[in-house]
Protein backbone atom coordinates (compact mmCIF):
# COMPACT_ATOMS: atom_id res chain seq x y z
CA UNK A 1 0.00 0.00 0.00
CA UNK A 2 1.56 3.58 -0.98
CA UNK A 3 1.14 6.22 1.75
CA UNK A 4 2.09 10.07 1.30
CA UNK A 5 3.58 12.49 4.22
CA UNK A 6 0.38 14.85 4.61
CA UNK A 7 2.83 17.61 5.11
CA UNK A 8 4.02 17.24 1.57
CA UNK A 9 -0.59 17.84 0.88
CA UNK A 10 -1.92 21.15 0.04
CA UNK A 11 -5.63 20.87 -0.90
CA UNK A 12 -7.38 23.66 -2.74
CA UNK A 13 -10.16 24.66 -0.85
CA UNK A 14 -12.43 24.47 -3.97
CA UNK A 15 -12.98 21.25 -2.77
CA UNK A 16 -13.54 17.65 -4.76
CA UNK A 17 -15.19 17.32 -7.62
CA UNK A 18 -13.29 20.34 -9.61
CA UNK A 19 -10.30 19.85 -11.49
CA UNK A 20 -8.62 22.39 -8.72
CA UNK A 21 -9.25 19.88 -5.88
CA UNK A 22 -6.16 17.85 -7.28
CA UNK A 23 -3.02 18.37 -5.23
CA UNK A 24 0.19 20.37 -5.28
CA UNK A 25 2.72 17.75 -3.88
CA UNK A 26 6.11 18.36 -3.66
CA UNK A 27 7.68 14.41 -4.17
CA UNK A 28 4.52 12.89 -5.58
CA UNK A 29 5.45 8.58 -5.55
CA UNK A 30 6.53 7.04 -8.75
CA UNK A 31 3.52 5.99 -10.89
CA UNK A 32 2.98 1.76 -9.80
CA UNK A 33 1.91 1.44 -13.61
CA UNK A 34 5.51 1.68 -14.60
CA UNK A 35 6.73 -0.95 -11.95
CA UNK A 36 6.18 -4.10 -14.77
CA UNK A 37 4.93 -5.85 -11.61
CA UNK A 38 1.13 -6.31 -10.28
CA UNK A 39 -0.55 -3.48 -9.49
CA UNK A 40 -1.14 -2.11 -5.35
CA UNK A 41 -4.70 -3.60 -4.19
CA UNK A 42 -4.88 0.35 -2.40
CA UNK A 43 -3.97 3.67 -3.97
CA UNK A 44 -3.51 6.58 -1.94
CA UNK A 45 -5.38 10.11 -3.88
CA UNK A 46 -3.84 13.18 -2.74
CA UNK A 47 -6.47 14.52 -0.30
CA UNK A 48 -5.60 11.11 1.36
CA UNK A 49 -8.68 9.06 0.46
CA UNK A 50 -8.32 5.11 -0.45
CA UNK A 51 -9.06 3.66 -3.42
CA UNK A 52 -9.33 0.13 -3.78
CA UNK A 53 -7.80 -1.71 -7.36
CA UNK A 54 -10.05 -3.49 -9.80
CA UNK A 55 -9.13 -6.96 -10.03
CA UNK A 56 -7.56 -8.09 -13.56
CA UNK A 57 -7.44 -11.67 -14.52
CA UNK A 58 -3.04 -12.64 -14.55
CA UNK A 59 -3.70 -12.26 -18.07
CA UNK A 60 -4.20 -8.96 -17.74
CA UNK A 61 -1.34 -7.38 -15.51
CA UNK A 62 1.24 -5.68 -16.18
CA UNK A 63 3.80 -8.19 -16.01
CA UNK A 64 1.53 -9.65 -19.50
CA UNK A 65 1.83 -6.51 -21.35
CA UNK A 66 3.07 -6.14 -24.73
CA UNK A 67 5.16 -2.99 -24.65
CA UNK A 68 4.83 -0.37 -21.78
CA UNK A 69 1.99 1.31 -20.36
CA UNK A 70 0.30 4.57 -21.25
CA UNK A 71 0.22 6.92 -17.83
CA UNK A 72 -2.45 9.39 -16.81
CA UNK A 73 -1.37 11.55 -13.70
CA UNK A 74 -2.51 15.05 -13.07
CA UNK A 75 0.22 17.92 -11.51
CA UNK A 76 2.64 14.80 -10.51
CA UNK A 77 0.36 12.57 -9.05
CA UNK A 78 -1.16 9.13 -10.48
CA UNK A 79 -4.65 8.85 -11.46
CA UNK A 80 -7.53 11.37 -12.56
CA UNK A 81 -11.16 10.58 -11.89
CA UNK A 82 -13.69 9.61 -14.63
CA UNK A 83 -16.23 12.08 -13.09
CA UNK A 84 -13.76 14.86 -14.23
CA UNK A 85 -13.26 13.71 -17.61
CA UNK A 86 -16.63 13.36 -18.42
CA UNK A 87 -17.01 17.13 -17.22
CA UNK A 88 -13.71 18.18 -18.85
CA UNK A 89 -12.84 19.68 -15.34
CA UNK A 90 -9.16 17.97 -15.52
CA UNK A 91 -6.18 17.90 -17.98
CA UNK A 92 -3.98 15.52 -17.16
CA UNK A 93 0.02 15.92 -17.27
CA UNK A 94 1.40 15.84 -20.80
CA UNK A 95 -1.89 16.22 -22.53
CA UNK A 96 -1.06 17.25 -26.06
CA UNK A 97 1.78 13.95 -26.08
CA UNK A 98 1.00 11.61 -28.99
CA UNK A 99 1.70 8.26 -27.14
CA UNK A 100 0.50 5.93 -29.82
CA UNK A 101 2.01 7.77 -33.04
CA UNK A 102 5.25 5.36 -32.96
CA UNK A 103 3.49 2.28 -33.19
CA UNK A 104 2.04 3.35 -37.03
CA UNK A 105 -1.84 2.30 -36.34
CA UNK A 106 -4.37 3.63 -37.89
CA UNK A 107 -6.80 2.38 -35.03
CA UNK A 108 -7.23 0.37 -32.28
CA UNK A 109 -9.02 -1.22 -29.50
CA UNK A 110 -10.34 -0.67 -25.41
CA UNK A 111 -11.39 -3.48 -22.99
CA UNK A 112 -12.92 -2.49 -20.31
CA UNK A 113 -12.70 -6.19 -19.05
CA UNK A 114 -15.26 -5.21 -15.80
CA UNK A 115 -15.22 -8.00 -13.65
CA UNK A 116 -18.21 -10.39 -13.38
CA UNK A 117 -19.83 -8.64 -16.41
CA UNK A 118 -19.37 -11.46 -19.27
CA UNK A 119 -18.78 -10.30 -22.93
CA UNK A 120 -21.37 -9.75 -25.39
CA UNK A 121 -21.65 -11.45 -28.70
CA UNK A 122 -22.60 -8.52 -30.60
CA UNK A 123 -21.65 -4.66 -30.05
CA UNK A 124 -20.48 -5.26 -26.27
CA UNK A 125 -20.57 -1.80 -24.29
CA UNK A 126 -17.31 -2.55 -23.08
CA UNK A 127 -15.60 -2.26 -25.94
CA UNK A 128 -14.30 0.87 -27.94
CA UNK A 129 -12.68 0.48 -31.34
CA UNK A 130 -11.00 4.11 -32.30
CA UNK A 131 -9.01 5.72 -33.91
CA UNK A 132 -5.25 6.94 -33.58
CA UNK A 133 -4.75 9.08 -36.09
CA UNK A 134 -7.59 11.55 -36.21
CA UNK A 135 -8.12 14.46 -38.19
CA UNK A 136 -6.19 16.78 -36.31
CA UNK A 137 -3.58 14.17 -36.14
CA UNK A 138 -2.67 11.51 -33.57
CA UNK A 139 -4.87 10.93 -30.55
CA UNK A 140 -3.14 12.75 -27.61
CA UNK A 141 -2.61 11.70 -24.00
CA UNK A 142 -5.81 13.99 -23.12
CA UNK A 143 -8.05 11.89 -25.68
CA UNK A 144 -7.18 9.08 -24.60
CA UNK A 145 -8.56 9.35 -21.41
CA UNK A 146 -11.48 10.78 -22.19
CA UNK A 147 -12.02 7.90 -24.09
CA UNK A 148 -11.72 5.33 -21.35
CA UNK A 149 -14.00 7.80 -19.75
CA UNK A 150 -16.66 7.74 -22.14
CA UNK A 151 -16.70 4.24 -22.10
CA UNK A 152 -16.82 3.59 -18.32
CA UNK A 153 -19.71 5.60 -18.67
CA UNK A 154 -21.29 4.15 -21.38
CA UNK A 155 -21.23 0.78 -19.78
CA UNK A 156 -21.93 1.68 -16.39
CA UNK A 157 -25.52 2.58 -18.23
CA UNK A 158 -25.44 -0.77 -20.45
CA UNK A 159 -25.45 -2.19 -17.19
CA UNK A 160 -27.71 -1.03 -15.36
CA UNK A 161 -29.70 -3.88 -17.65
CA UNK A 162 -27.44 -6.39 -16.82
CA UNK A 163 -26.82 -8.85 -13.91
CA UNK A 164 -23.23 -9.23 -12.71
CA UNK A 165 -22.21 -12.63 -11.96
CA UNK A 166 -21.88 -14.28 -8.78
CA UNK A 167 -19.38 -13.77 -6.75
CA UNK A 168 -18.57 -10.03 -8.04
CA UNK A 169 -21.01 -8.70 -5.97
CA UNK A 170 -18.78 -6.01 -4.74
CA UNK A 171 -17.82 -4.45 -8.48
CA UNK A 172 -21.55 -4.14 -10.04
CA UNK A 173 -22.56 -1.10 -11.20
CA UNK A 174 -26.05 -1.41 -10.91
CA UNK A 175 -26.06 -0.97 -7.48
CA UNK A 176 -23.10 0.28 -6.31
CA UNK A 177 -20.37 1.75 -8.20
CA UNK A 178 -20.80 4.75 -9.93
CA UNK A 179 -18.58 6.22 -12.62
CA UNK A 180 -17.80 9.02 -10.35
CA UNK A 181 -16.51 6.59 -8.06
CA UNK A 182 -13.56 5.40 -10.69
CA UNK A 183 -10.06 6.26 -11.19
CA UNK A 184 -7.80 5.78 -14.05
CA UNK A 185 -4.51 5.19 -13.51
CA UNK A 186 -2.97 3.68 -16.57
CA UNK A 187 -3.80 1.71 -20.20
CA UNK A 188 -1.50 -1.53 -21.18
CA UNK A 189 -1.68 -3.77 -24.55
CA UNK A 190 -2.31 -7.32 -24.32
CA UNK A 191 -1.71 -9.05 -27.84
CA UNK A 192 -4.58 -7.05 -29.43
CA UNK A 193 -6.12 -4.89 -27.03
CA UNK A 194 -5.54 -1.84 -24.40
CA UNK A 195 -7.02 -2.93 -21.17
CA UNK A 196 -7.30 -0.17 -18.22
CA UNK A 197 -6.11 -0.04 -14.78
CA UNK A 198 -8.77 1.51 -12.70
CA UNK A 199 -8.95 2.52 -8.87
CA UNK A 200 -12.34 2.48 -6.96
CA UNK A 201 -13.77 4.12 -4.12
CA UNK A 202 -14.25 2.31 -1.03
Amino acid sequence: MAYVNPGNLMIDPSGPGSAYHYSVVSNPPPHPSVMHSQMPEYWVLPDGRHVVHLPRSLNYTPPMETFPPITFSVRGWPGVRIKDLTRNQVIVDDPYSTPMAHLGWRATVLNLEWPGYPRSTFHDPQILRFDVVTPQGPITRQDLASQVANVVQYFHQAAQNKNIAKGFEKWSLKEGIRPSDVILLSIHYYRTQWIPELYIFE
